[in-house]
């Protein structure tokens, strides 16, 4: 049996605002959702920045770095491309067998808003993640025992004393004449009698003047007397184009550089680890000798090796004539020969300078052999006992024939003492030769290193269930999401 129905208008009008209302609400909630996706598709975007680091950067020095590419019109332009394409290629996969989905948001603009540069405050990220590394892989007590040598170790007041030292040595000598250096013989004109030799049993063998030596094998080159020359590097790097030399890029992100003692002792750690030097080779390297370029900053092997081993001689020299004038029975040595020397001449009033002239000589022989030891994998002692002394007056040529041996296992190595002269390098210096070294090892431009940006990303998505809603003659065309990333390089 039929029945006969009908629908009022009020209830057709009822029946539209129910279902708007209730396609509103979707769309609302729809809405939400796009807004959690669009965040999603930020942090995506944001790993695969963080995914595409420098990869010869990590493997060979353990830094983390996004490289740049292009002029500054397009500098980001791989940048933007690759975000956009791993959001695109994610949307992809949710919409993949014929899937409807219900929250697609497309890439519609990225902006890098703030960048930091490897270069950009005097190297200061590059400093920050090479102290990180060293934090992450060194022992704290292995840090706490280099930072007792280096900050105890008054390197520049050493050296002072060790020019010092010299130049008496050369006074003395000029006092006396030269006359002596020619023919060999102690300072005067002759050699003293068989009867007038000083009776000491330790003297009564001696061999050459130690003043006379000392003037006598400066001339032979600094390098000579540590090591043989054809094991030294001639390797040599041209440095026009270096990161201390060229106009250099920079970011506009807003960091005050500044690095605490123990940041700086930090690096310089980091510094060893990761650059060679003369006692371990780097002959894959364009210099071998990376640390001594660090604290010589010259072109090639040789002259930065000859600026360490002159700084080595100094601060030892400084540090063995202490020695030599608190042992009483080492300083009566030089004492008698200084009597000797100056009798011989007529001068006997003379003896306490010719004295200390013939020490700093004698501290000058156990430099030679000090550096000699260093350069050979052997540890020389900061401060020496009498047990560790190797040179004596009588012989002090023998210090040209010192190498490591059993009894040179007790001190500091050669790398400590470089920790030492880093410590007397500005920062600055180390920083920027350090990243010159990395460019010409890797063919790399450091100020094409971005160490942390922060990025604007813009999103559009359209209504899907807002085109239901009948009340209201607005209709909607797209949807725009904003969000901001900042992408940190680090360990």
């Amino acid at each position: 049996m039929r029945k006969n129905g009908s629908v009022t208008v009020f209830f057709v009008l009822l029946l539209v605002l129910l279902a708007s209302v209730l396609f509103a609400f979707l769309e609302a909630a729809r809405v939400s959702c796009l807004k959690a996706e669009a965040h999603l598709c930020t942090g995506q975007a944001a790993d695969a920045v963080r995914a595409s680091y420098q990869p010869e950067l990590w493997k060979d020095y353990h830094l983390l770095f996004w490289q740049q590419s292009g002029t500054d019109v397009d500098r980001f332009a791989d940048l933007y491309q690759l975000q956009k394409d791993m959001v695109e290629k994610n949307q992809a996969v949710n919409v993949s067998h014929n899937n409807f989905f219900f929250l697609p948001v497309h890439s519609r603009a990225i902006t890098v808003e703030q960048y930091q540069l490897a270069t950009d405050s005097g190297g200061l990220a590059f400093r920050n993640q090479a102290a990180d590394w060293v934090k992450k892989t060194i022992a704290g007590d292995s840090i706490d025992l280099i930072w007792k040598v280096v900050t105890n170790a008054e390197t520049e007041q050493l050296e002072q004393s060790g020019i010092r030292q010299e130049q008496e040595v050369e006074d003395v000598l000029e006092q006396y004449g030269s006359k002596s250096e020619a023919s060999g013989t102690l300072p005067g004109e002759q050699n003293p009698p068989e009867a007038e030799l000083p009776s000491q049993p330790e003297l009564s063998g001696l061999q050459e003047d130690p003043l006379i030596w000392m003037k006598k094998v400066q001339k032979k080159g600094i390098l000579d007397l540590v090591m043989d020359g054809n094991k030294i590097s001639e390797k040599e790097t041209d440095w026009s184009e270096a990161v201390d030399s060229r106009q250099l890029q920079s970011g506009n992100w807003t960091e005050q550089a500044s690095s605490g003692s123990v940041e700086r002792m930090l690096f310089h750690l980091y510094c060893q680890g990761h650059f060679f030097n003369v006692t371990r080779n780097g002959n894959e390297k364009k210099l071998n000798y990376e640390m001594e370029y660090l604290i010589g900053g010259k072109t090639s092997d040789v002259a930065n090796l000859k600026v360490v081993v002159r700084r080595l001689l100094l601060i030892r020299e400084g540090i063995n004539l202490a020695y030599l004038e608190t042992d009483v029975q080492k300083s009566q040595e030089a004492l008698t020969l200084a009597l000797g020397v100056t009798s011989a001449v007529g001068n006997p009033e003379l003896a306490e300078p010719v004295k200390h002239a013939i020490l700093a000589a004698w501290a000058y022989a156990e430099s030679v052999s000090d550096v000699r030891i260093l350069l050979d994998g052997g540890h020389v002692s900061l401060i020496k006992t009498e047990a560790q002394w190797r040179t004596s007056l009588e012989h002090v040529g023998d210090c040209l024939n010192a190498s490591a041996d059993e009894t040179s296992r007790e001190g500091l190595g050669y790398e400590s003492y470089l920790q030492i002269l880093l410590w007397t390098v500005s920062e600055e210096k180390i920083t920027m030769r350090a990243m010159n070294l990395i460019e010409k090892n890797l063919d790399v431009r450091m100020d094409n290193m971005v160490s942390r940006m922060t990025c604007s990303y813009e999103y559009e998505a359209v209504p899907l269930f807002w085109s239901f809603v009948q009340i209201g003659n607005g209709r909607l065309t797209s949807y725009y999401f904003s969000n901001q990333a900042q992408i940190l390089f680090g360990l």
